[in-house]
C-alpha cells in the first residue's frame, strides 16, 4: 500500500489507521529483519532496494491469504470462460509453463489464449480491449488498467565465450518496445560500441546467434542456465501483471500461481 501511494499518510488513511501507528509498525517490522525498506524523502516515500526486492514476496502473500480465505469460507471465485491473456517473449520462455500449469490445474474451466509480443504492444492492446491481461516488463500505469507486481529479475549482457564485445559487429534482441532491447540499446550506447540492433522473434534465436559468435544479447540471467556462454550483469527486469477491471478475479488468481525461477542460476 505504501509503494502504492508513495506516502505513509495516504497509506493509513487507506487502511484505516493513523500514520504514527504505520510507521511504527514499519519501524518494528525494519528492526526485525534487519533491513531498511524506505527511503524517507522531502515529498513522501519511497521503497530502497531492499524493499523492492522485498515488494514481489510480500504481494504474492497478501494474494495467497485472500485465496486461502476464501477456500477456508467455501467460497471460491468462479473462474471459468475465455481468458485472453499476453506475455513477453522472455517470461513465455521461463515462468510462464510452470505458472499456468498451476493455474489451470486449479481452474480448468478457464479457457486460455496466449499471445506473446513486446511489453508496449501488449499494453496497448489492453488498452483496445483485445486482451484481458499481460505480463509485461514494465508498470506502464494507464488509465482503467490494474497492475501487481509479479518478480525482480536479474538481467544479463551474453557474448560469446571466446569472444569481446568490441570485436562484435551485431547485437540481438526482440523489437521495438522490449524493456530487454532497451537495456541493450542504452549498454551499447554507453559502451561506444560499434553494432548494430538485429531483430529476432524467439530467445531460442538470440541465444543461437550469441553461441555462434555473431553478437551479443540482454536477457534475463535464469535464460542462460546451461548455455556455454559468457556473461555479466546487466541490472534488472521488473515483471507485472497488468489487466482490466472485469478480468480482475483471473488476474489475481494468475498471479496467486505465479511460479518464479530461481535467481541464482
Amino acid at each position: 500500500m505504501i509503494a502504492e501511494t508513495g506516502s505513509i499518510t495516504a497509506a493509513a488513511a487507506r487502511l484505516g489507521t493513523v500514520q504514527s501507528a504505520l510507521s511504527a509498525r514499519i519501524g518494528q517490522f525494519e528492526a526485525s529483519i534487519g533491513e531498511t525498506l524506505f527511503e524517507r524523502l522531502p515529498r513522501g516515500i519511497r521503497l530502497t532496494a531492499a524493499g523492492v526486492r522485498l515488494l514481489p514476496y510480500a504481494e504474492r502473500m497478501e494474494r495467497l491469504t485472500a485465496e486461502a480465505m476464501t477456500a477456508v469460507r467455501g467460497r471460491q471465485p468462479d473462474l471459468s470462460g475465455p481468458f485472453r491473456l499476453g506475455a513477453i517473449e522472455v517470461a513465455a520462455a521461463s515462468v510462464l509453463p510452470a505458472t499456468l500449469s498451476s493455474f489451470l490445474g486449479s481452474h480448468p474451466e478457464v479457457d486460455l489464449h496466449l499471445r506473446t509480443g513486446v511489453s508496449r504492444e501488449l499494453a496497448a492492446s489492453l488498452d483496445a480491449g483485445e486482451l484481458d491481461a499481460a505480463i509485461i516488463a514494465e508498470d506502464v500505469g494507464r488509465h482503467g488498467l490494474a497492475s501487481l507486481s509479479l518478480d525482480h529479475m536479474p538481467l544479463a549482457l551474453f557474448q560469446p565465450a571466446d569472444r569481446a564485445p568490441e570485436t562484435l559487429e551485431q547485437a540481438f534482441a526482440f523489437g521495438k518496445g522490449c524493456v530487454c532491447r532497451d537495456r541493450l540499446e542504452a549498454l551499447v550506447h554507453r559502451r561506444r560500441w560499434n553494432m548494430r540492433i538485429v531483430e529476432l522473434g524467439s530467445v531460442d534465436a538470440i541465444f543461437g546467434c550469441v553461441a555462434a559468435g555473431l553478437g551479443v544479447a540482454v536477457l534475463p540471467r535464469m535464460l542462460g542456465a546451461g548455455r556455454v556462454l559468457e556473461s555479466k550483469p546487466a541490472g534488472h527486469l521488473d515483471l507485472f501483471l497488468i489487466y482490466r477491471p472485469e478480468a480482475d478475479a483471473k488476474a489475481r488468481a494468475l498471479a496467486a500461481s505465479y511460479t518464479p525461477i530461481e535467481h541464482s542460476v
